[in-house]
């Protein structure tokens, strides 16, 4: 089976390494399924290329904040692999609680950030490209495709077809996974009927 993973962010990467552990192989036992990552920018494993700060993308030191991994993300990621799951906890900062205060430096509320977990398992706060670079250190350089895909046609009957924006020959995949972000290409492609996002980003403040 060929699979297309538009996107080599969190989600992408991630996506890309259970489907490695957890797809079944194809009966055929000479060959494995074909993946390929679409990714519009260039993400080498080597952390050391420089990127211009007017760039944002899932390489850039300056996208994205603060993440909070809970026990059960920190869970998902030792399933999926004992080294990684040590790797995200030695990039990040664990801890037990969170506290909450108000502008007048009142406690408002404290949590346990454990969530009832069993064995107990501190979460751990880390930034967003730290833990997309363990991800990312997995995936071999030759899986990644530096193409910006433009347009992602869904057929029922047969492979799908990912077109590009540099005009270079479609492609047909089988499974296409959208991992490309807030205005996902993948995603109008299943809804190809509608002139607005039928299911926008909802955000949601609370004092």
């Amino acid at each position: 089976m060929k699979i297309a993973i538009i996107g080599a962010g969190i989600s992408g990467c991630a996506a890309y390494l259970s489907l490695k552990k957890r797809l079944p192989k194809p009966l055929s036992p000479s060959q494995d399924h074909e993946y390929t990552i679409y990714e519009a920018y260039d993400t080498p494993r080597n952390f050391e290329s420089p990127h211009s700060l007017g760039e944002t993308h899932s390489a850039s030191l300056v996208v994205g904040g603060g993440l909070g991994v809970g026990p059960n993300g920190l869970r998902v990621l030792r399933r999926l692999d004992e080294e990684l799951f040590h790797d995200v906890v030695r990039a990040g900062y664990p801890y037990a609680s969170m506290k909450f205060m108000n502008s007048y430096g009142f406690t408002m509320m404290r949590m346990s950030s454990r969530c009832g977990s069993d064995p107990e398992i501190n979460s751990v706060s880390m930034s967003r490209h730290a833990i997309w670079r363990t991800l990312r250190s997995r995936i071999p350089d030759g899986v990644i495709v530096t193409k910006r895909v433009a347009e992602v046609v869904s057929n029922t009957n047969g492979p799908n077809t990912i077109k590009f924006a540099d005009g270079s020959a479609d492609v047909e995949a089988d499974l296409v996974i959208g991992a490309d972000g807030l205005r996902s290409v993948a995603k109008r492609a299943l809804f190809p009927g509608e002139t607005q996002d039928p299911y926008p980003p909802h955000y949601q403040l609370s004092f």
